[in-house]
């Protein structure tokens, strides 16, 4: 269980980025999205 609580920030990370390319965004955005909101989740 609590492995899971510490992969909860970088999962939410990943949704955000996976939803920024679904809505036509380029993949060097998803990174930065990515790491931008894995960073505001620690």
């Amino acid at each position: 269980m609590e492995i899971l609580m510490t992969q909860i920030p970088v999962i939410a990370a990943a949704g955000y980025s996976l939803l920024y390319l679904l809505m036509g965004g380029g993949l060097g955005g998803a990174v930065l999205i990515f790491f931008v909101a894995k960073l505001l989740g620690k």
